[in-house]
C-alpha cells in the first residue's frame, strides 16, 4: 500500500503542474485538436513520469516529505504495534496515525469510486440491450443507431448513437451529426483514460476539473462538425437551448447539452486564435522539468558500519567525532562507514579463529592468493597484517604494516635469482601486491571467537603474519 500511495502523490502534483499551465494558457484558445491531444498527453504522461528511474545524489525536498509519509506507512499494522506507536511520545506518534487513516479512507475511496463507475457502465449497457436498432441515411453501417422510447436526451458511446422517438422526429439530422462526431472522433476512449484517473485520484481538485475541460473540447469539437455540415447557428443555439432544460442524460456518455452552454456560445461565435498561439505550448516545457524533480528520487544507498549493516537508529545514534573513514561506493550504492574506538592490544583471553590455530593454518593454506604479477616475476616475501576483532567477532581496518627492524617485512627479496637487486620500481609493484593480497585474505576470512576482557568480548587489535614464497 505504501509504495502505491507514494506513486499517487508523484503522480497528483505531475497532473497539477502540467493542467495548472494548460488552463491558464491554452483553454481559451479554439485550438481544439491540440487542446485535446495536450489534455490527452497529460493524462498519459503524469503517471508515466512517476515511474521513470530519475535518481539524484541528495535527496530532494519532495523526497523527504514522501519519506516522512512513507515511514508510518511501512511500519506493521498488528494491534500490538499500533499500541506502541500510539504511546510514543508528541506529534510524531499522532502524525503517523492519521497519515495511516488517510491512506485506508483513500484506498477506501478507490475502491468505492470504480464500484460507481462500474455500476453506470452496466446501467448504460441495459440501456443499450433494452434499445432497438434502426437505420439512417448519414449513419454508416459501422455506427449502431439505437431507438429508446425513453430516453429524452440523445447520447453516445463508443459506436452507439441513443436517441428518443423526439429526436428521432423534429431533430434527427442536426443531433445525429453531432453525436456522429464523437463516434467518428473516438471521444469515448478519451473519456475512459480521464475517467479512470479520476477514479484513482478522486480526491484530486483538477483531475475532475480536466475532465470536464476535455469533455468541454469534445463538445466544441461536435459543435464545429455540426456547424460545418451546414446547420445554421442561429438553429442549432436555439437546439441546445432546448435540450439544456431536459434533465434526463445517460451516464459515462457523450450528449447533445453536456459543456456549459455560455462556453460553447462564446467559443462559436469567437474567432480563430491566431497561430502564434500555439507558441505558448513553449511553457509546458518548465512544467515538464518541475515535473521531472518531482519525479526523481534521492539515490538510496545501503549504509555498514564497522562492516556490518547499519540500522536507521545505530546511524542516528553515531557520533560523527568517531568516523574514522567513509567509503562511498556510487556504482554499488554503498556506504562503508570506520568508526573508531581505541581497541586493546591484550586482553585476558585473546581473540581466536573457529577450530584454534591449526584450523587457522589450514585456512591460509587454502585461500592465500599469490599474486600474479609476483609469480611471473618470482617476487617472494612476507607481510605483516593488522586488524581488529570486534566485540562479535567480525574482522575490521584491516591494512597491512611495516614490520619492526630486523623482522621480515612486506619487501621485495629477490626477483627470480637471489643475486639480483630489484630495481625500484620493480620493488614498488611487488611490495603492493603482497600487500594488497594479505588485505583481500583477511577481508575473506570468517568471524573470530572475539576476545574477552572481565568475562566480556571486547575489541582486540592484532597483527598476523603472511608468508608468500614460491619455494
Amino acid at each position: 500500500m505504501a509504495t502505491f500511495i507514494i506513486y499517487a502523490i508523484r503522480w497528483a502534483v505531475t497532473l497539477t503542474l502540467l493542467y495548472s499551465l494548460y488552463r491558464l494558457l491554452l483553454r481559451r484558445e479554439t485550438f481544439h485538436r491540440l487542446n485535446r491531444a495536450v489534455l490527452l498527453a497529460i493524462l498519459v504522461v503524469s503517471p508515466l513520469l512517476p515511474l521513470v528511474p530519475l535518481h539524484t545524489y541528495e535527496p530532494t525536498a519532495m523526497d523527504v516529505m514522501l519519506t516522512r509519509i512513507e515511514e508510518p506507512l511501512m511500519s506493521p499494522t498488528s494491534d500490538a504495534n499500533n499500541a506502541t506507536l500510539a504511546t510514543q511520545e508528541g506529534k510524531n506518534a499522532a502524525s503517523g496515525l492519521w497519515v495511516r487513516y488517510l491512506a485506508y479512507i483513500y484506498i477506501i475511496g478507490i475502491a468505492v469510486a470504480l464500484a460507481v463507475y462500474l455500476f453506470r457502465l452496466l446501467a448504460l449497457m441495459r440501456v443499450i440491450r433494452r434499445s432497438q436498432r434502426i437505420t439512417h441515411p448519414i449513419v454508416p453501417k459501422d455506427v449502431h443507431l439505437m431507438l429508446d422510447m425513453r430516453i429524452k436526451q440523445p447520447s453516445s458511446w463508443m459506436h452507439w448513437i441513443i436517441i428518443g422517438p423526439m429526436d428521432l422526429k423534429q431533430n434527427a439530422e442536426t443531433v445525429l451529426r453531432h453525436e456522429l462526431a464523437h463516434v467518428r472522433m473516438r471521444h469515448s476512449w478519451d473519456v475512459i483514460l480521464c475517467d479512470l484517473s479520476c477514479r484513482l485520484l478522486w480526491c484530486l481538485p483538477f483531475a475532475w476539473m480536466l475532465r470536464q475541460d476535455l469533455v468541454d473540447v469534445h463538445e466544441f469539437q461536435a459543435d464545429e462538425a455540426v456547424l460545418q455540415g451546414g446547420v445554421t447557428l442561429e438553429e442549432y443555439e436555439h437546439l441546445l437551448v432546448r435540450k439544456a432544460v431536459q434533465t434526463q442524460m445517460l451516464p459515462i456518455t457523450n450528449t447533445l447539452r453536456r459543456g456549459a452552454l455560455k462556453k460553447r456560445f462564446a467559443m462559436m461565435h469567437c474567432g480563430r486564435s491566431s497561430r502564434w498561439s500555439r507558441l505558448k505550448l513553449l511553457y509546458l516545457l518548465p512544467a515538464l522539468a518541475a515535473c521531472l524533480w518531482v519525479s526523481a528520487k534521492g539515490e538510496v544507498y545501503t549504509t555498514y558500519l564497522n562492516g556490518k549493516l547499519a540500522t536507521l537508529e545505530e546511524l542516528k545514534a553515531l557520533d560523527s567525532s568517531t568516523i574514522a573513514h567513509v567509503d562511498v561506493i556510487h556504482s554499488q550504492k554503498k556506504v562503508y562507514v570506520e568508526t573508531v574506538s581505541e581497541p586493546l592490544t591484550t586482553v585476558e583471553q585473546m581473540p581466536q579463529y573457529p577450530g584454534g590455530d591449526a584450523a587457522f593454518n589450514q585456512y591460509m593454506a587454502h585461500h592465500i592468493r599469490y599474486p600474479k604479477v609476483a609469480v611471473e616475476n618470482g617476487v617472494v616475501g612476507s607481510v605483516q597484517v593488522q586488524f581488529i576483532v570486534e566485540a562479535d567477532g567480525r574482522i575490521t581496518h584491516v591494512h597491512a604494516i611495516d614490520a619492526p627492524p630486523g623482522e621480515a617485512d612486506a619487501r621485495v627479496y629477490a626477483y627470480g635469482d637471489l643475486d639480483k637487486h630489484p630495481t625500484q620500481e620493480e620493488e614498488d609493484e611487488g611490495h603492493r601486491a603482497l600487500r594488497e593480497a594479505a588485505e583481500e585474505l583477511f577481508r575473506g576470512m570468517p568471524p573470530f571467537e572475539p576476545g574477552r576482557q572481565n568475562g566480556k568480548p571486547v575489541r582486540v587489535q592484532m597483527t598476523r603474519t603472511v608468508n608468500y614464497d614460491l619455494k
